[in-house]
């Protein structure tokens, strides 16, 4: 990987791993045992092949350190609350299992556990935390590996880094794609940042959660998931020799050499935002009408959601130089728990989301005034059908079908405005001072999280080098 690898390596040098110690689950949660063997489902299986979620939380604790004591009551502090919450989130403390006499794969609990990193890194947190541009080998090494590519393997590893001789904290995690999906992972990191601050992991505003497989049955699941995994590991235990190419789907090797960076749109940027597109497809109705308006030509106004995959769509197309003859795509997740029949609760830990994607037959048409506007329409769309029928291509088929797309004109949202980054990630001392996501894997890749102030959303960007000024101005505008 040449000098990202060099980066890389220079930067892991430069951090110093002080202790690694396990964190057991303390008195377990009601209806929770300490023997659960909790088998993936049809919507966990695909993820098994993927690198895991990995996060880091940046948090400036001034000269003192955070306290008294400074780092080490920091993490006799975080110890603790993990302990407590992994009570209720027991899941996230086993180890992914195959089983090759049925072809599953479970999350065994029996001796539940979490690896817990003490380190510290001569680094500025005030630096990491404002900088535009990510410095891509510091914020690595503040997140643990987490080795999963062959079975038995963790589920969740945690990290706290010490930085700048303890005017600033590192919370790093890594936690497996297979057991959880982005909005579970939320509510962990909620859950435990409220076992810090306030003493509970549960309280009235933040039930317990659940996370029986039944909550997500499907005709003939268990089958479907056992074909989900031989179609992605096919060697399973082994998921992958060579974790930088899985499956000839991903190819990982790129994803440290891609520029990445962070911009904030606050309210009135995305209102503009939004009310552009919504006047373009107004005067397009218009226009088609005759002039005549009329309540049931009106077009549907597009949600923050749609306007940021439209504006990050027509960037990418732009800063690639795609145009006439290119077909291009966007490829985002949704969350389908309101969406089912029943619906799921918003406490289920497990992934329950699809895959949607929006595509355009020649680029060309994202560009000009109105390129934006056809992407917001192929955006819509793709909601629309996923709302019209959540499970309909939920089978294997879907894989092979990226398998046969072009990566190199596809782009991807990931997470969601909704995502309350900044305020659920208060341990007791204060709001994390920048979140990101360290696990950007593609070449386009737009992430979503609901920023620091009110009505903010803040968009990292994972991109060519090449490509990320174009970009960037097609963003801000």
């Amino acid at each position: 990987m040449g000098e990202a690898t060099s980066d890389v390596a220079a930067q892991a040098s430069a951090l110093r791993v002080l202790a690694v110690s396990r964190v057991t689950p303390s008195a377990l949660g009601e209806g929770q045992h300490a023997g659960l063997r909790l088998k993936l489902s049809f919507f966990d299986s695909p993820w098994v092949m993927l690198p895991p979620i990995q996060r880091v939380f940046l948090y400036e604790l001034g000269e003192d350190g955070g306290g008294d004591q400074g780092f080490p009551a920091v993490v006799d502090r975080l110890k603790r609350a993990l302990a407590d919450t992994l009570a209720h989130y027991l899941p996230l403390a086993g180890r992914l299992e195959y089983v090759a006499e049925t072809g599953d794969v479970f999350v065994d609990c029996s001796n539940a556990g979490v690896a817990f990193v003490e380190a510290e890194a001569d680094v500025d947190v005030r630096r990491l935390a404002g900088d535009e541009e990510h410095d891509i080998p510091a914020f690595l090494g503040l997140v643990p590996e987490l080795d999963a590519w062959v079975l038995p393997a963790p589920v969740l590893c945690v990290q706290a880094t010490r930085l700048g001789a303890g005017a600033g904290l590192a919370v790093g995690l890594s936690v497996h794609h297979a057991v959880a999906d982005g909005r579970a992972v939320w509510r962990f990191m909620e859950a435990w940042a409220s076992a810090s601050r306030e003493g509970s992991p549960i309280t009235k505003a933040l039930g317990p959660p659940h996370y029986g497989r039944e909550a997500v049955a499907y005709p003939n699941g268990d089958e479907l998931g056992r074909e989900m995994l031989r179609t992605v590991a096919p060697n399973l235990p082994t998921v992958s020799t060579n974790p930088m190419h899985v499956r000839g789907v991903y190819d990982f090797s790129q994803r440290f050499l891609r520029a990445r960076r962070t911009f904030y749109l606050d309210t009135d940027d995305i209102k503009s935002l939004r009310r552009r597109i919504d006047d373009l497809a107004s005067a397009e109705a218009a226009t088609a009408g005759g002039g005549h308006d009329g309540a049931s030509s009106k077009p549907k106004p597009v949600s923050t959601f749609v306007a940021l995959a439209a504006l990050s769509w027509t960037a990418f197309v732009r800063s690639k130089g795609l145009g006439a003859g290119d077909d291009t795509y966007l490829m985002f997740l949704a969350d389908l728990r309101t969406r089912l029949d029943p619906p799921v609760s918003e406490a289920y830990l497990g992934n329950c989301v699809r895959l949607c994607m929006a595509s355009c037959a020649d680029a060309s048409g994202l560009l000009g005034e109105t390129g934006i506007l056809r992407a917001a329409r192929a955006v819509q769309a793709a909601v629309a059908a996923m709302e019209a029928a959540p499970l309909a291509g939920m089978g294997k088929g879907w894989i092979h079908t990226m398998t046969r797309l072009p990566f190199h004109r596809m782009t991807n949202v990931a997470a969601s405005p909704r995502f309350r980054a900044y305020d659920v990630a208060d341990f007791g001392f204060g709001k994390p001072a920048r979140v990101e996501l360290v696990s950007m894997n593609h070449d386009g890749e737009m992430v979503l999280v609901g920023g620091k102030h009110d009505g903010e959303v803040q968009v990292s960007v994972s991109i060519d080098p090449a490509h990320m000024d174009t970009f960037k101005a097609c963003i801000l505008g």
